[in-house]
């Protein structure tokens, strides 16, 4: 969850037109649905290139990935191109005789098609902050951010943030993939500046759970180790956790003299300190913080990430 929607701006390009089907592939899931017209990408920053023998090869490769969130291509003859979240911002919907596709993903729980005009789901289908997927086991989702805060000279306890955030009708934001981890602490970096002096730490969902700093809590297994079950989250739509990288030797519970039950994200940037050993300390790693304190010695809670559900505005569709 977190400083941008991605896919309703996305969708909210195309609900200028009305938009006609060609068709619109089910595949794997009873969730999720690629919706596929006549368009192409018009605001990106990066696509990969995929061999696909057919279009609906395209399509379903970037269904299947867990970062994917468009697909695109030639008519004929078919250049598979895959583009993931936070890196495609726009599409346009063309003509059949532009001869260009574009596949993107919604949730749809229908057991048919969806129909009508009413992007991005058609009619009955519900837009959701993440579009889930379930394939033989784990969910995957697909994230949409909407809020990365934060600033050089200001501080924030964990509270503060969540009440910001609830504010703005959202919450901490948890970090389902790696590319939701790098997201928010790529963002933090450029909010804090190349200039900026410091490592900083960012509030991300994650809240440990009494029993895990209560007596006897050694002898909870989740309480122990890296494990995630000790930590609440604010964040509902969470399921793979693959986001939260923890740094070295982490979490170490009250080892600074009082528990540090809260979680935050480590911003560091590189080019300003190239000689730290990344390998451990990467950026974007996690950390458990204590909640109520903003400044230590070698740094400070610099800011924080929201998201919530996106909402398609009156009138848009």
């Amino acid at each position: 969850m977190h400083s941008f929607i991605l896919l309703p701006q996305l969708i909210m390009l195309l609900s200028s037109f009305f938009l006609v089907l060609l068709f619109i592939t089910r595949i794997y899931s009873d969730t999720i649905s690629m919706i596929v017209t006549y368009g192409k990408p018009t605001n990106f920053t990066s696509s990969v290139s995929f061999f696909a023998s057919s279009w609906d090869d395209c399509v379903i490769q970037c269904y299947k990935s867990l970062s994917c969130v468009v697909a695109h291509s030639k008519v004929s003859p078919i250049s598979c191109e895959l583009y993931d979240v936070n890196k495609v911002f726009g599409v346009v919907k063309l003509n059949a005789s532009d001869g260009f596709l574009v596949a993107f993903k919604v949730m749809n729980n229908q057991s048919f098609c969806p129909i009508g005009d009413n992007l991005p789901t058609f009619g009955e289908g519900t837009n959701h902050k993440y579009l889930t997927v379930q394939m033989d086991g784990p969910f995957l989702r697909v994230p949409q951010l909407n809020g990365v805060t934060g600033g050089a000279d200001i501080t924030f306890t964990q509270s503060q943030a969540l009440s910001y955030c609830e504010q703005l009708g959202a919450t901490l934001t948890g970090l389902e993939t790696t590319d939701e981890r790098d997201f928010v602490a790529n963002t933090a970096i450029d909010i804090l500046g190349p200039d900026y002096p410091q490592f900083a730490g960012f509030w991300v969902s994650g809240v440990r759970k009494s029993e895990c700093y209560a007596d006897g809590w050694q002898d909870i297994p989740y309480c122990t180790g890296t494990n995630l079950q000790q930590f609440s989250f604010s964040d509902d739509y969470l399921f793979n956790y693959a986001g939260y990288t923890w740094d070295y030797q982490q979490p170490d519970r009250d080892a600074v003299g009082q528990w540090s039950n809260c979680i935050q994200i480590w911003i560091r940037n590189e080019a300003k300190f190239p000689n730290l050993t990344y390998s451990l300390y990467a950026n974007g790693n996690v950390d458990d913080a204590v909640c109520d304190v903003v400044d230590y010695q070698d740094y400070h809670l610099r800011g924080f990430a929201c998201g919530k559900l996106p909402v398609v505005p009156v009138g848009a569709c």
